[in-house]
């Protein structure tokens, strides 16, 4: 499905667009999609460079991140203006990730317009600026580093810290809103054919990483409801803080008093209560980007599964013919997904477990403190107290202590309740199985072969 809308280009969530390339960009395999909506033939597009399709609008900095992303063998994901042959404009949002020889890139139409427009009027003004700066005669190598640094800075400013960043929350986002209008793995009547194996296994795959996608919706649960605790973690802090100094200005003037011993235990209880709340933060942070992580590599994964599963279905309905080195590229490639999703789950997996052991810790000491504080504070009342330091106004601390054991630590409650969750998520990807996939696939793709 394709309109016009002026000088642009539109078409339906279902058009991906597939191109191979290798090493300098140079086109070497492409789809239907790409072939149609660009206005060239395969014969034109393959032995080509990428750029024949580049539109002047695109700042070149954009390109220049995409590259340094790429060559330090990292994917890229980018918002792309294209110009078909016939003039006319497209908008794709573009996933590119290196191949052993080559790179692999999986197209489709931009739907998180929140992130898509915004995106555009950056890049009207770095482009802008680009132009410019050509003008006062630097080169095209200069200009791209030019534009990336200011494009480097309209993310900052969006709070991303760069590209790779911005790749990690817009293609979760972009994916998720693809899914959202139908776009999956086409059934297929089942038939004794390698290509039809091939689409079962995709849809398999696909069924893998729904399960996967559905875990990572209850780690950014529990992210946020732990963001949503921390809010007020400053005043649970100061509070602990409070009660150990509070316990080492005074003591009993009775040699016998419980005072000492109680007083070192609270004082040992809140430091430890303060130093993990001082964690706190940064192991949460830390689990946020590693889901962020997880959710990026299995949404890449999750759709060159659907690139993989669109050309198995094409092949069988005799819309795509030449479809297996493609296939085959893209077996590798979730290959190549699988191997950093699987740290990436297990890293996740260990900071949700010690974000667990910590939250009981936290639970536990907190809950210790107040008994023995007001134990402390009823054995002065009773005893007497002197104080420990020139200056200390007793009367002025027994006061705050009274208040601050009347408030305690209610926040311990939901904290509780918090852990229990962090207990009960998991996330699970069977390494095992998608290899035996993927290897079906190789397998398939061979007996086509022979």
């Amino acid at each position: 499905m394709e309109y016009v809308v002026g000088n642009e280009r539109r078409f339906g969530a279902a058009d991906l667009f597939f191109s191979t390339t290798d090493a300098k960009g140079v086109i070497r395999r492409t789809n239907r999609v790409f072939n149609t909506l660009s206005r060239y033939s395969a014969e034109q597009l393959v032995g080509a460079p990428h750029n024949i399709i580049r539109h002047d609008d695109m700042p070149a900095g954009a390109f220049r991140l995409m590259w340094d992303e790429l060559e330090q063998g990292r994917p890229a994901c980018v918002y792309v203006l294209n110009r078909a042959r016939d003039g006319l404009d497209y908008w794709v949002f573009a996933t590119v990730a290196p191949l052993a020889d080559g790179y692999l890139s999986v197209r489709v139409r931009p739907n998180n317009h929140a992130l898509f427009a915004p995106v555009k009027e950056m890049y009207a003004r770095v482009r802008a600026a680009e132009r410019d700066y050509a003008a006062q005669g630097h080169s095209r190598h200069e200009v791209g580093r030019y534009g990336a640094a200011l494009l480097t800075e309209e993310l900052h400013q969006a709070h991303f810290r760069g590209l790779y960043p911005f790749a990690r929350a817009a293609l979760p986002r972009e994916l998720a809103l693809l899914v959202a209008e139908g776009v999956r793995v086409p059934q297929r009547a089942q038939v004794d054919s390698p290509m039809s194996a091939i689409l079962s296994v995709m849809s398999a795959i696909e069924r893998d990483t729904d399960e996967l996608v559905r875990q990572l919706g209850e780690y950014q649960d529990l992210i946020n409801s732990l963001g949503s605790w921390m809010t007020g973690v400053r005043s649970v802090g100061d509070r602990a803080a409070r009660v150990g100094a509070l316990v080492a200005q005074v003591t009993s003037p009775d040699p016998e008093s419980s005072v000492p011993t109680v007083s070192v235990r609270v004082k040992e209880r809140s430091a430890r209560a303060v130093e993990v709340l001082q964690q706190f933060n940064s192991s949460l942070v830390e689990l946020y980007e590693t889901v962020s992580e997880v959710r990026f590599r299995s949404s890449l994964m999750r759709l060159h599964t659907l690139m993989a599963g669109i050309f198995a279905a094409a092949v069988l309905d005799g819309e795509e013919h030449d479809s297996t080195e493609a296939i085959g590229d893209l077996a590798q490639s979730l290959l190549t997904d699988l191997e950093s999703l699987v740290p990436s789950c297990q890293n996740a997996a260990d900071l949700a477990e010690r974000l667990d052991a910590d939250m009981r810790s936290l639970v536990s000491d907190l809950d210790r403190i107040r008994r023995p504080f007001q134990r402390w504070i009823r054995a002065l009342q009773e005893e007497g107290a002197q104080p420990l330091s020139d200056g200390t106004d007793i009367g002025v601390v027994l006061q705050e202590a009274a208040e601050l054991s009347e408030r305690g630590f209610p926040e311990t409650a939901t904290l509780a309740e918090l852990a229990a969750k962090a207990r009960s998520v998991v996330v699970t990807l069977e390494e095992a199985v998608i290899r035996e996939r993927v290897a079906t696939v190789r397998e398939s793709l061979a007996q086509m072969q022979e």
